[in-house]
């Protein structure tokens, strides 16, 4: 049985990886080593990715490098649920790397997507923070700005609603 890490103490081995030097593949091993521990840790794959990506014409193997930092953003966008930054970087490597225009265009698809569903999601409740501290002018200025996205959100639009119907708002 594997032992689980706390996240603090993922994040702490990324910073020690991060900070590895790249010259010799310490901070590539580095990497390597925190995904074979924990290989549901998106950062860490990203770094890794991209890590294997610009030491790619150096490597023994580049299309073995080419291979596994592809394999490796797989897994980031797996393991994300469908999170927009790792399907971004899966399609920037399909579209610059693979020349795969037509299965990044899918991957960046899903990033403006699930990038659209978490902004709205990040106005509404924006607006409800400000309506829950009394700030309905402030509110309604978010409002606005968010209005200029998301015209007919309902999400948004119940922020608003809530932020109105607070007592003493100012």
């Amino acid at each position: 049985m594997s032992e689980h890490v706390s996240p603090q103490e993922l994040r702490r081995k990324w910073k020690l990886a991060n900070a590895e030097p790249l010259e010799g593949g310490h901070r590539l091993e580095a990497y390597r080593a925190l995904a074979q521990s924990c290989p549901a840790f998106v950062p860490n794959l990203l770094s890794l990715s991209r890590t294997l990506l610009v030491g790619r014409h150096e490597a023994a193997d580049p299309e073995a490098a080419v291979s596994e930092a592809e394999q490796v953003l797989r897994s980031a966008s797996d393991v994300s649920a469908g999170a927009p930054e790792p399907l971004l970087a899966l399609g920037h490597f399909l579209v610059s790397v693979r020349q795969a225009p037509d299965e990044a265009e899918r991957a960046f698809s899903s990033a403006a997507s699930a990038a659209m569903a978490l902004l709205e999601e990040a106005w509404a409740g924006w607006i409800h923070a400000l309506g829950a501290q009394g700030q309905l002018e402030a509110a309604l200025e978010v409002e606005e700005r968010a209005r200029s996205l998301f015209p007919s959100s309902k999400a948004i639009s119940q922020a608003v609603a809530f932020a109105r119907a607070q007592p003493g708002t100012r």
